[in-house]
């Protein structure tokens, strides 16, 4: 534990020395100023104002489009079969660095087979539980980039995840990404696809859990990175998984969302 744990400090060390060197990191969208409501519920590290920052206003220019290469604007609330909620989601962290070696633009195949650093292949197209596939969820939990607290909508910030719980047996159905947080007189806002939801409240993802990105996320992911490219220098290629049917779902948030 001890040596594992001086491993991720060192890795730390090496990522906190590129971003300060102005390595492309964070390459995306330019930054809009932080909404006010960044730092209402608890003080985040810079790193994390920054990378919220451009997780928000990513999910803010793209709730809307049609497809990942498709701009083209559908109205509030219609549905987005081929721009599903993982999706959306796992573009906003993509583009915050969140997702190592994927970009927010990056073909959809990238991101229904994605072979993180730690070897495993994750379908980040996924929130469902099914047990052949690796969802978002996993990535999430695997990589240590988020962390979920339960049903806590007073602690969510924007670029946290609200994950709902619809599907059979009370499994995963639906993911979206925060927005707004909390105010004395307002509720947490969600951004969301399928169907598309800008700043719509948080309850309505009920039965949710919040998972929290957890402080420092972006030098934590990048920590990560560099651990499991030395656990793991040389992975064998892993199994394709047979394809998904890319079937229409049920309007959101329940039923599965693909």
């Amino acid at each position: 534990m001890t040596h594992v744990l001086r491993s991720r400090v060192a890795a730390a060390a090496v990522v906190v020395g590129i971003v300060c060197a102005g390595a492309p990191v964070l390459a995306g969208p330019a930054v809009a100023a932080p909404r006010p409501s960044l730092t209402q519920s608890r003080t985040l590290p810079d790193t994390d104002v920054v990378s919220r920052a451009v997780e928000v206003r990513w999910a803010d220019a793209h709730w809307n489009w049609t497809a990942w290469n498709d701009s083209t604007p559908v109205a509030f609330g219609s549905a987005q079969p081929e721009y599903q909620c993982a999706e959306f989601v796992a573009r906003a962290m993509a583009a915050a660095g969140l997702v190592p070696g994927l970009g927010p633009d990056d073909p959809q195949s990238d991101y229904f087979n994605y072979t993180a650093p730690n070897g495993k292949v994750y379908d980040l197209l996924l929130i469902s539980e099914l047990p052949q596939y690796n969802n978002l969820y996993a990535y999430l939990q695997d990589s240590g980039v988020g962390q979920d607290v339960g049903d806590q909508p007073g602690q969510a910030q924007p670029g946290d995840i609200v994950v709902t719980y619809l599907g059979p047996g009370g499994t995963l159905s639906h993911v979206g990404l925060v927005a707004q947080a909390a105010t004395d007189t307002t509720e947490a806002t969600v951004d969301a696809h399928n169907n598309a939801r800008l700043d719509y409240g948080y309850h309505y993802y009920a039965p949710s859990h919040l998972v929290r990105l957890v402080p420092n996320a972006l030098l934590e992911v990048w920590a990560w990175t560099a651990e499991q490219r030395l656990l793991h220098p040389t992975p064998a290629a892993p199994a394709t998984p047979s394809p998904r049917s890319r079937l229409a779902l049920p309007t959101d948030p329940a039923g599965p969302q693909v």
